[in-house]
């Protein structure tokens, strides 16, 4: 006997089932819209295991520094009187580029994506060994970008760039140099004064692919504090372009600056390029590098005997200095000098003593120096090489240009005595034999410059070293000319990021 369902029943078990598809849907869609308003309680989330779960330790395998171009005149115009027109005259310009260490390649190429001039990549000797370096020369005129690549990212590996500039004739009679730069977010420059005659020019670079706003802190001698520019405080930097700003206009009328750039978005690199002149007197020029991090002792290489000394400093409190020649036997007091508080301090330290190598200042609080050497030529003529304070490090190099004689100065900033050794390059790359050379406490060392680059290892961390430069043909010309220039510390430039899982994050 077959049973079958009622009308009656059947109707009502299809509306249950309509019913009950309905309340499932509301409350599906209920429970979607308070998980995206809501949070999740916490009991639903897995609690963290302990602790850090990872550590990654990041390297930098490509070294990149933006070389500057060559010195030019301020304001270069062909209208009036050739004979009372500025001119470059015979102006001649080596840039030399080195790479230390465990390196795969290095390329010095036009900054400028529209310049028609050749890249150059470094050599290396033929079977090279773990001593030698990739080195390079060339006499283009124009900025560059320097890049390297390294096999392994270790202490003593790194590079070098070096543009020198010299003349015996017309406005830029004299030597100038700068360093390559390695960009940065923020960098400091102690400049000299920016009275009559002195054109002081800041270059701004940006090798990135997106433009970045450079806001301009500026301090100077006339008073405590930032001062208010005369011309806009920042400065916008196109993607792999330049801007150049004149810290002459902006903060004129003063006998020292500590300028301070930031940028907001990119890294940059920046250099100041000075020109001096008293009427048709050509009275110096020579560039100006980031300064180094404020120190309680600031060494400052490459002075010589019968230089004009002028020493900046600049302290964010007021305080005093204690001041010494450094020569080859330790240290002769110059003596112990007050610093300004909130402003850039100007010392005239008159000519350097017989045996003066470089400047040794120190004091209780941090501070920032540099110095100006000042050399005189015939007719009035005058020359100047801006002298940085140096750090110590462990590793350090050099290029060396062509055509210009260079003095390794060796100063030893520690109470006791120490040993360094010295490895000069040939024009292949091939390291000669290294020296060692054992300076006094306190004192100072000199070694002539050899090839196309110089590497200095000090194990103890206590030298700063520099580079000098003379010579050029311009002693016969009885034209004054002299240039310094710090080296590039070869560290290694790593960064730890660590992880910790926490599952709460997401909710």
């Amino acid at each position: 006997m077959n049973q079958t369902t009622s009308p009656i029943a059947s109707r009502l078990w299809r509306v249950a089932r309509v019913v009950l598809a309905t309340l499932t849907s509301v409350v599906l869609i209920a429970a979607f819209v308070w998980l995206s308003i809501g949070s999740m309680p916490q009991w639903f989330v897995d609690r963290a295991t302990s602790g850090v779960v990872a550590s990654h330790r990041i390297i930098q395998q490509t070294v990149q520094s933006y070389c500057p171009a060559r010195m030019t005149l301020p304001d270069a115009t062909d209208w009036g009187d050739s004979e009372y027109r500025a001119s470059d005259g015979d102006l001649t310009t080596s840039a030399s580029f080195a790479a230390f260490g465990s390196v795969y390649a290095s390329t010095a190429s036009p900054f400028s994506a529209s310049s028609s001039d050749a890249v150059l990549s470094l050599k290396a000797p033929a079977n090279p060994r773990s001593t030698d370096a990739m080195v390079g020369r060339d006499k283009v005129d124009s900025d560059r970008l320097l890049e390297t690549n390294l096999l392994e990212a270790s202490e003593g590996s790194g590079h070098a760039g070096v543009i020198a500039s010299h003349a015996s004739k017309g406005d830029l009679r004299g030597i100038s140099a700068a360093t390559c730069v390695t960009p940065s977010m923020s960098s400091s420059f102690l400049l000299p004064g920016t009275g009559t005659g002195a054109s002081r020019r800041m270059t701004i670079a940006n090798p990135s692919s997106k433009a970045t706003t450079v806001s301009l802190k500026v301090i100077g001698t006339s008073s405590s504090g930032t001062m208010s520019l005369s011309t806009s405080g920042t400065a916008t930097v196109a993607a792999g372009g330049t801007t150049v700003v004149d810290l002459s206009a902006a903060a004129p009328d003063q006998d020292g600056l500590y300028v301070t750039i930031t940028s907001d978005v990119m890294p940059v690199a920046a250099y100041v390029a000075s020109v001096n002149a008293d009427g048709l007197t050509p009275k110096g020029s020579d560039f100006t590098m980031p300064s180094s991090a404020a120190s309680t002792l600031n060494a400052i290489p490459s002075v010589s005997q019968d230089d004009e000394i002028t020493l900046y400093a600049y302290g964010s409190k007021a305080g005093d200095v204690n001041l010494s020649w450094v020569t080859d036997d330790g240290l002769s007091s110059i003596g112990r000098k007050a610093l300004k508080d909130g402003r850039v301090t100007v010392l005239d330290l008159g000519k350097a003593p017989k045996g003066a190598r470089g400047i040794l200042a120190t004091g209780d609080d941090d501070f920032v120096a540099s110095a100006r050497a000042i050399r005189s030529g015939a007719d009035g003529q005058e020359d100047f090489a801006s002298l940085a304070a140096v750090p110590v490090s462990h590793f350090d190099g050099a290029a060396l240009p062509d055509g210009l004689d260079a003095t390794i100065t060796l100063i030893n900033t520690t109470n006791k005595e120490t040993t360094v050794t010295l490895t000069f390059m040939d024009d292949t790359g091939k390291a000669g034999d290294a020296k060692d050379v054992t300076i006094k406490a306190n004192g100072a060392s000199t070694l002539k410059g050899e090839g196309d680059a110089v590497l200095v290892e000090s194990a103890d961390r206590a030298v700063a070293w520099g580079v000098r430069l003379g010579g050029g043909g311009l002693d016969g010309a009885k034209v004054a000319g002299l240039a310094a220039y710090e080296p590039s510390s070869l560290t290694v430039r790593e960064a730890t990021i660590r992880s910790t899982q926490d599952n709460t994050i997401v909710r």
